[in-house]
């Protein structure tokens, strides 16, 4: 309503601005014809009233001439008229200028003298009279000013009266069109953007006036569907990218399950002769009494150890629901190696850990960070020659975000992988993290691991360091972001 309220402000201004206007015009219309009325009233009585005092004084003398003009003078309620000599300096000062002149050539003039605060003033015409007196004379007939004023008065009071009305009138009138056709559309308007920033795309502005804020609500509506359609095509494309990035994962899992298989079946090996052996003996009887148990048990130990290697294969390898939580980064490192031990053993590499003894809390899909790091671990050992080391570190430190990924320099938990491979040169460094990029042998890897661990961290909020040099090894730090209740 703030709109409309402008709007009548601005009306009310010109209504007044309009109505001072024709008000002064009108009472200058007024004041000279109430002037000029009021002289050429006077003229016309002292022109035939001086022809009758030229008549007397010529024929009686100049006593009843003077009486004439006496009663005269009293036969009139709103006039007062007397006879009065030119050469007085009274009367001289007050008709010296054009109106002497035109006294002395016998024509009859006015002057109009305004009043004091305590009395008004009045109009004096002067009407030259023929005697045999050597002085000149002449009759003067003042007319107040009183009913002038009176009147004027009664006029500003009727002009401020219809002003008010008018604007009074004018008033209900715009309030009631302004808020039909402003005030009400520009609430619905501003009610649909507020809905609008909200994300509120439903329900359509239905504005039935024709015009500029009709056409406003109609393009509202039209950029409401555009937007709508274009959320529902984001969130559909959104789910597909989702579930293309899942099924990659997916299938790096199983990429990886299979390199690790070798190992795996190397390490099952040790358990699996030691089972048979003892099974052997038992069967013919080489161990008896309490080699029985202690063969028994060590055949349970074995198989133990089997299922724990195989069900922490199939873990990894199993689909699972995205879900963070705080986690020990720790636990998730010693996961890892104790997964990759065979496939390290296999190649010939050395694979060790090192991890504080506090626990490193970062909020995260604990899933998706363990095949983050095995895929940085097996590209290391990938990388590794034989008789070299691959070094798993676990801990936290300050560091400032790259330029793509925004923010300050915080304190961040890492995982970080070190071999003593044969490095990388600045140019391919800079393409590692690009799908389908490898410099292995065809059927040794596809280029998606690192892509893959890549995504995972950026969909955690941190991101992935490289720091490598041809034959100097390269690093590969993980920084993630921290548990919710230890942000900083």
């Amino acid at each position: 309503m703030r709109l409309t309220r402008k709007f009548l402000l601005g009306l009310a201004v010109i209504i007044l601005a309009v109505f001072w206007i024709a008000a002064e015009r009108r009472l200058s219309r007024e004041i000279a014809y109430f002037d000029w009325d009021m002289r050429r009233d006077a003229a016309f009585t002292g022109v035939v009233l001086a022809r009758a005092v030229t008549k007397i004084w010529q024929d009686e003398g100049a006593p009843e001439a003077m009486k004439l003009v006496r009663h005269a003078d009293l036969s009139s309620h709103h006039m007062h008229v007397r006879w009065v000599w030119l050469d007085d300096p009274v009367i001289a000062k007050r008709i010296a200028g054009p109106v002497q002149s035109a006294i002395f050539r016998g024509e009859t003039a006015s002057v109009r003298v305004e009043g004091a605060v305590s009395r008004p003033g009045a109009v004096f015409t002067y009407v030259p009279v023929s005697t045999p007196a050597v002085r000149p004379g002449a009759l003067e007939l003042a007319e107040s000013l009183e009913e002038e004023l009176a009147y004027l008065d009664v006029t500003r009071r009727n002009v401020l009266i219809e002003t008010a009305a008018l604007l009074v009138a004018t008033g209900v009138v715009a309030s009631a069109l302004g808020f039909m056709f402003i005030g009400r559309p520009m609430r619905l308007l501003v009610d649909k953007a507020r809905r609008v920033g909200k994300g509120d795309l439903s329900g359509p502005l239905v504005l039935p006036q024709r015009d500029e804020l009709g056409a406003l609500a109609s393009e509202i509506n039209t950029m409401c569907d555009q937007l709508a359609q274009a959320r529902d095509r984001v969130i559909e494309e959104t789910g597909a990218r989702v579930s293309a990035v899942e099924q990659l994962r997916h299938a790096d899992r199983l990429m990886t399950v299979g390199k690790l298989a070798s190992g795996i079946a190397h390490e099952l090996g040790t358990p699996l002769n030691v089972i048979a052996g003892r099974a052997q003996m038992i069967a013919e009887g080489e161990a008896t009494g309490d080699a029985v148990s202690d063969n028994a048990r060590i055949i349970g130990e074995q198989a133990q150890r089997m299922t724990r290697i195989i069900r922490q294969l199939l873990d990894f390898a199993r689909r699972g629901t995205r879900r963070k939580d705080a986690i020990d980064l720790r636990k998730v490192a010693n996961q890892c190696v104790s997964m990759l031990e065979g496939m390290a053993g296999k190649a010939n590499v050395l694979l060790h850990i090192d991890a504080p003894r506090t626990p490193i809390i970062s909020y995260a899909d604990g899933g998706q960070i363990e095949q983050a790091l095995t895929n940085l671990i097996v590209n290391a050992i990938q990388a590794t020659p034989k008789g070299g080391s691959v070094h798993v570190e676990v801990g936290q430190e300050r560091a400032t975000p790259p330029a793509d990924h925004g923010g300050t320099a915080n304190t961040f938990p890492f995982l970080r992988v070190v071999d003593t491979g044969s490095g990388m040169d600045e140019m391919t460094a800079s393409r590692i993290f690009e799908p389908f990029f490898t410099t292995k042998s065809v059927g040794e890897g596809t280029g998606l691991g690192l892509s893959v661990s890549y995504g995972i961290a950026r969909d955690h909020g941190g991101w992935i360091d490289v720091e490598s040099h041809p034959c100097a090894g390269s690093r590969f730090t993980l920084r993630l972001d921290q548990a919710e209740g230890a942000r900083t």
